[in-house]
């Protein structure tokens, strides 16, 4: 079984490191809301937006919480 640092999960630099897996998973949603010219209507955060309000740095545009 390979090392893995005990505190790895909750490591601010781990995390940061760890990006562009973040990236790629993420990727899903860029083309199915941002880059699309009807679905963007029903992403979360712009619809925050349109009545004002900022939303949360951690809102997926489905409505769900982004997790580490």
């Amino acid at each position: 079984m390979p090392f893995k640092c005990k505190n790895m999960e909750g490591c601010y630099m781990y995390n940061l490191l760890t990006t562009s897996v973040r990236i790629i998973r993420l990727q899903p949603f860029l083309t199915g809301y941002c880059e699309d010219s009807v679905k963007y209507l029903e992403c979360a955060r712009y619809k925050l937006i349109e009545i004002g309000k900022e939303p949360p740095s951690d809102l997926l545009p489905d409505g769900k919480k982004l997790t580490a």
